[in-house]
């Protein structure tokens, strides 16, 4: 026995047990089984209309053999598209890109490659909407689409140093979607981001004194890690991420040492070092470390690991990125001065080059390989100074020389 129904119709009538047939725009090819019920002879027919012997094998309109409910699911797999990457194809390019640099690269240089390459999503989103750009999957960019991404980026005001680490952010997504594009446009010479030559920020001793100053007033913990974080990044030339992750046994106050053991590219090309810490520093290592043991003392801790402690519902732990940031926007909100914890770093190198020290020699206070990377990132002999300098020595030199020219 069969039941049967239009497939336009909701309602499924049911005269009894055996078959039961679904069909559809009239057609035999429409028709197929439902699973558990009964097939006689009569009912095995195949998507061509035609009756098929007893022991035959029917095919369902899946395309597969039989019509039970594996065989539906087996069919389901046979006509499972292929992957694609979504409405979104640069963000699923770049992800995958960051997934396959776990291995070599460190969480703080991932994270920032992170936020590059999501800014540069909204930018290629953008071009794309605008119909500017005919893709955004990375791997089908062509020299017209990457010309106009470079020209968006640049359009943004974008400084040249920033530019190129952008375009080295999309030269590697593009490279692991198989497209080097970029790396051919580049090499001959089809985009050029250019240099801008100017002179390494760097505090004025005036606002360096200032800041330390104010950090002092703010008073709390915020002043106490504000006044302290200052005057390590601008003495010792810490970068902020080794001051951050530092832990209190790094600090050596017999010795009076710094055992920087999170250095930049640690694992890879970054040495951990014992720095000696300078007499200039020291009053402000003595403040900070009986201002720490204030502040977990009153939180009934009696020793953090940390060497500036964060210390939440969570526990204590070291300082993140935002929770410096925060701790930062109170001072320059105190003080007026804008500011960047890294701009310390070359103050402190500034400083000394301004003072007689060598530029070989703060290259290697600041670990540096080259004076070429301190020269051109850090600091430099001041345009001022050096002619000051010129002068006096032409002064020393010709002192008990007749003027020249005087009659």
């Amino acid at each position: 026995m069969t039941v049967s129904r239009d497939s336009r119709n909701l309602p499924l009538e049911r005269e009894g047990a055996g078959i039961m047939t679904v069909s559809g725009r009239d057609s035999l090819s429409d028709r197929f089984t439902i699973p558990g019920a009964a097939v006689p002879p009569e009912a095995r027919i195949s998507p061509s209309g035609e009756q098929l012997a007893p022991g035959a094998v029917s095919v369902c309109k899946r395309g597969v053999p039989g019509g039970g409910e594996g065989s539906q699911r087996a069919g389901r797999r046979h006509r499972r598209r292929a992957k694609t990457m979504g409405r979104y194809p640069f963000v699923c390019a770049y992800r995958r890109y960051l997934r396959g640099a776990r291995a070599r690269l460190q969480e703080s240089t991932l994270a920032e490659r992170e936020r590059k390459l999501h800014f540069q999503s909204k930018v290629i989103l953008d071009l794309h909407g605008k119909g500017i750009i005919g893709t955004m999957n990375p791997s089908s960019f062509t020299e017209d689409d990457i010309i106009e991404i470079f020209l968006a980026f640049k359009g943004r005001g974008i400084a040249c140093e920033t530019l190129r680490k952008h375009l080295t952010m999309l030269k590697f997504v593009m490279r692991e979607c198989g497209n080097r594009r970029l790396d051919d446009m580049l090499a001959k010479g089809k985009i050029v981001v250019g240099s801008e030559r100017k002179e390494p920020f760097s505090f004025p001793r005036e606002e360096l004194e200032t800041l330390l100053r104010i950090s002092g007033e703010i008073g709390g913990w915020d002043g106490a890690v504000c006044r302290f974080a200052i005057a390590m990044l601008t003495f010792l030339r810490l970068r902020p991420g080794e001051l951050r992750k530092a832990s209190v046994k790094d600090m050596d106050i017999n010795r009076w040492t710094f055992f920087v053991a999170n250095p930049k590219g640690k694992g890879r090309y970054g040495e951990a070092k014992h720095l000696p810490i300078p007499d200039v520093l020291m009053p402000y290592v003595l403040e900070y470390l009986e201002r720490r043991r204030e502040h977990l003392q009153a939180r009934s801790i009696a020793d953090a690991e940390p060497l500036i402690p964060a210390i939440s519902s969570k526990g204590v732990r070291h300082y993140s990125e935002q929770g410096f940031g925060r701790v930062k926007r109170r001072l320059i909100a105190k003080s007026g001065i804008s500011f960047k914890w890294k701009d310390f770093r070359p103050s402190g190198g500034q400083l000394a080059l301004d003072s007689g020290v060598s530029i070989e020699q703060v290259s290697l206070s600041m670990r540096h390989a080259s004076t070429l990377t301190t020269e051109r990132y850090y600091c430099r002999a001041r345009a001022d100074l050096a002619f000051a300098r010129v002068n006096d020595a032409y002064n020393r030199i010709f002192e008990r020389e007749p003027a020249i020219g005087a009659k």
